[in-house]
């Protein structure tokens, strides 16, 4: 009976690497057409959410009230306000909530066949700089509708036990898929509560 439970878990455990390896190899093939895919899916989540924010659709004013001290900042969003919150409502309704839809999908698509498209996996077969520095396939997720956080929960546990993700992305990913309510899914997975300058913060062990 061992002899056969070691022969079951050396077949299941030979078709899983067999499994990554297939789909580390169409991602290489792939990689291109796929970042900027991708480039285009977190440019739109973040541009969009930004115009919220600042009215404006010129990066470089944005961080240019980015990099203001928080009171100027304050300050500067207030000024930006759009005169009536319907405006903000509308940008809701009709601009992020479906496309925020549309690219979890997309990217549920995308990892199923690839295997999840961290930063760290796409930087092994892709030798160009990012649009945006700060790139991040993750925040599609982190974004994704509610009606998607049971299905993700389950994608992404198996894309973390793949080793596509590392336990810090995972309790990152499962903080947002439980609704934000608690830390404790970052805190079982990767984080630990520090105290710096007095105040309390989470910060990730993972490298």
């Amino acid at each position: 009976m061992m002899k056969l439970k070691l022969v079951i878990l050396s077949i299941f455990l030979s078709n899983t690497i067999y499994s990554q390896s297939a789909k580390d190899s169409l991602l290489k093939k792939d990689i291109n057409v796929l970042v900027e895919e991708m480039e285009f899916m977190y440019g739109y989540d973040q541009t969009m959410r930004e115009y919220t924010i600042f009215k404006t659709f010129d990066k470089s004013e944005t961080n240019r009230i980015e990099n203001l001290p928080d009171s100027l900042k304050i300050e500067e969003i207030k000024k930006r306000k759009f005169k009536s919150d319907s405006i903000g409502k509308l940008i809701w309704r009709k601009y992020i909530n479906p496309m925020d839809a549309e690219h979890t999908e997309r990217l549920i698509e995308i990892t199923k066949k690839y295997g999840f498209p961290s930063v760290e996996r796409i930087k092994k077969y892709y030798n160009k700089e990012f649009v945006d520095p700060e790139f991040s396939p993750l925040i599609i997720f982190i974004h994704s509708p509610k009606k998607y956080w049971e299905e993700l929960k389950e994608l992404m546990l198996g894309e973390y036990k793949n080793g596509t993700i590392n336990q810090c992305q995972y309790g990152y990913a499962l903080w947002q898929f439980t609704g934000r309510k608690s830390f404790q899914p970052m805190l079982d997975n990767g984080y630990e509560l520090v105290v710096e300058n007095g105040t309390k913060k989470l910060k990730s062990t993972c490298k």
